[in-house]
């Protein structure tokens, strides 16, 4: 092979780099301001720790008592927790509690931290790389009645918490003596430990946040049965709205609730509720793409969201313990890897939440979202139906001589006497900028042609040095 082949070979390999280089630039993006929340169970979720276990026992008889999970196994997987998108991490309570019960809310002390879960030590340290990952950290706070507090309560509950929690007794919130007690031993936690937030799992109808936490915190109402009322949290979760999101993405053709615009956080599944895919499971779909389907529509929200730990390994449970299951790092990793791809889309383009948004007329299984900014506008396209889809938006939602330039898929759509045809495919989402209508990548096609001429010019140096070979010979 003389000089001039291999310069030329050499250049063909180079080129496809140079092309990638051109249009393709990895970088990262700063988180969205509105929480992205990664909710896990600290005693499931990693062991980072071996010296922790010795003081579990029996562990191997029943999933329901405690697997090892500890704060130094979390904070070894921020960075799996952080490519996924989230901003933000919700773990279960820290507190000194029961030695089998695997939850933490069999509180025994409310000032002490759980050494089983890796103790005070490990708790600071794990705060610490929270926030040098430039993420938040927020804890649930149990309701357990403790001889701390005045007068105990029965609590509100769902059939699930009723076979955790069986006769145990709630602080009565209600009462002024417990929320005085109350609301100091949650600032003392606060100021003590530096976290962002505490959530509640809320068990007693009719409380008010105001009374028994701390003000200027973060704060996080969990609903997990319909019935159940509170006022004053900063973000609240409703037994409702889950129910209506899990309902419209378990399966297919079914109405899409439009998003509410009052911090309410959207969630599909708890601690204390059935699993998102056990009830795709149920409807016979693949949980995979329900879930990926899931999580675009909760991406476009303008507020909170909150994805239960597992999900993105279709964790599929509706007893306490399944839904609760150890986390599997080694399964297979298609969401993961749609997961990382959405959030990304979404925080390279997060001016689409600095606006307005309104809902677009749509079929039923379908949604479109318009995002009305100073900049650039945006539409979220959902199709969660069982069949292709095509909609037509004209001159009076897109202005001429505009295009959708598809972010997600990649769906580039031109307009056509001031017309604009979306079309997706069954089960499938597409996030479009509305831009300037521009012609064909320069760019793309300077190094595509290179390529070809280069490639055209390697195969005639090659076939003439074939022939001078020959007639050599």
């Amino acid at each position: 092979m003389n000089k001039w082949t291999k310069i030329i070979i050499s250049i063909i390999l180079i080129a496809p780099l140079f092309s990638s280089y051109v249009f393709a630039k990895d970088k990262e993006y700063e988180d969205v301001k509105y929480p992205r929340i990664y909710s896990l169970v600290v005693d499931r979720f990693m062991n980072g720790n071996n010296d922790n276990n010795k003081m579990i026992k029996n562990n191997n008889q029943s999933n329901d008592l405690p697997l090892g999970g500890d704060f130094q196994g979390i904070e070894s997987k921020l960075d799996y927790i952080h490519d996924m998108g989230f901003n933000t991490i919700h773990i279960s309570p820290v507190f000194s509690h029961d030695q089998n019960d695997f939850l933490g809310y069999k509180v025994k002390n409310y000032d002490d931290i759980d050494k089983v879960l890796g103790g005070e030590k490990a708790f600071k340290s794990l705060v610490d790389k929270v926030h040098h990952k430039d993420m938040k950290i927020i804890v649930d706070m149990p309701v357990t009645y403790t001889d701390d507090f005045k007068l105990s309560t029965d609590g509100d509950l769902n059939q699930i918490q009723k076979s955790y929690f069986k006769n145990d007794q709630f602080i009565d919130l209600k009462n002024s003596e417990n929320q005085s007690i109350y609301k100091a031993k949650v600032k003392n936690f606060v100021d003590k430990y530096h976290i962002d937030g505490v959530s509640m799992n809320i068990v007693q109808d009719g409380i008010d946040a105001e009374a028994f936490l701390p003000k200027g915190l973060d704060t996080y109402g969990i609903i997990n049965k319909d019935g159940i009322n509170a006022k004053n949290f900063k973000h609240l979760s409703t037994n409702a709205t889950r129910t209506a999101i899990q309902n419209a993405f378990k399966t297919e053709n079914t109405e899409i609730p439009t998003y509410n615009q009052k911090g309410e956080v959207l969630i599909a599944d708890t601690w204390f509720t059935e699993r998102f895919t056990k009830h795709a499971a149920d409807e016979n779909k693949f949980p995979g793409t329900r879930i990926k389907q899931l999580m675009t529509y909760m991406w476009g929200y303008k507020g909170p969201v909150m994805m239960n730990y597992g999900t993105e390994i279709a964790v599929n449970g509706s007893k306490i313990e399944t839904i609760n299951q150890l986390q599997n790092f080694r399964t297979d990793k298609e969401v993961i890897k749609y997961l990382e791809k959405i959030a990304d889309t979404f925080k390279q383009y997060q001016e689409l939440y600095e606006g307005k948004v309104k809902v677009l007329p749509h079929d039923k299984g379908t949604n479109l979202f318009y995002y009305d900014t100073n900049t650039i506008d945006y539409i979220l396209n959902i199709n969660d139906s069982s069949k292709s889809k095509k909609v037509t938006l004209d001159d009076k939602v897109i202005e001429k001589n505009k295009m959708l330039s598809g972010l997600i898929l990649g769906d580039n759509i031109k307009g056509k006497d001031n017309r604009y045809n979306l079309i997706t495919d069954r089960e499938e989402s597409e996030l479009y900028a509305i831009i300037n209508e521009r012609g064909l990548n320069n760019s793309y096609l300077v190094a595509a042609v290179l390529v070809i001429l280069l490639f055209g010019l390697f195969i005639f140096l090659v076939s003439r040095r074939s022939k001078r070979q020959k007639n050599n010979q």
